[in-house]
């Protein structure tokens, strides 16, 4: 019983890190490069983990593919899951889904009393990267000079 848990838990951990992994490196070449966001990808990575979610899926996964009886099924939906997310590498994708996920439209910011409008594309730990219409790539401002008022 515990051989089966401990086996469950590390052979889905392998099989959801790999999809883990595809997202966010088609993310941060099609999303992240795109708008010249200067973040490490480890930052990104470790930042925008859900551990407990992780952790449930890796039991999830494991015991489905490893003990269920219909491990046949579990094992088709993990390919088409793979190809899911490894179409992230495919630039029209990867873009798009890094929008729905990051991008925050039409917030108003201010700096210093002015005030202006942009889309927050990602929010790290230090900065904030804007994007106006005006300008192609991404604005690098610090948290500490920026607030976000709407």
């Amino acid at each position: 019983m515990i051989l089966e848990i401990v086996t469950s838990f590390l052979f889905g951990f392998i099989l959801v890190s790999l999809l883990d992994f595809l997202l966010f490196i088609g993310l941060k070449i099609n999303y992240f490069n795109t708008y010249n966001i200067g973040e490490y990808f480890n930052v990104i990575f470790v930042d925008n983990q859900n551990v407990w979610l992780i952790v449930a899926l890796s039991f999830l996964f494991g015991y489905l593919m490893l003990y269920s009886k219909l491990s046949k099924f579990f094992d088709t939906f993990y390919i088409i899951l793979l190809i899911l997310f490894a179409s992230t590498l495919y630039e029209p994708i990867g873009k798009r889904v890094g929008e729905e996920i990051f991008r925050e439209k039409n917030k108003i910011f201010e700096v210093s009393g002015t005030k202006f409008r942009g889309d927050l594309l990602y929010e790290g730990r230090s900065y904030y990267y804007i994007k106006r219409d005006e300008i192609k790539s991404a604005i690098r401002l610090s948290k500490e000079d920026v607030k976000i008022v709407k």
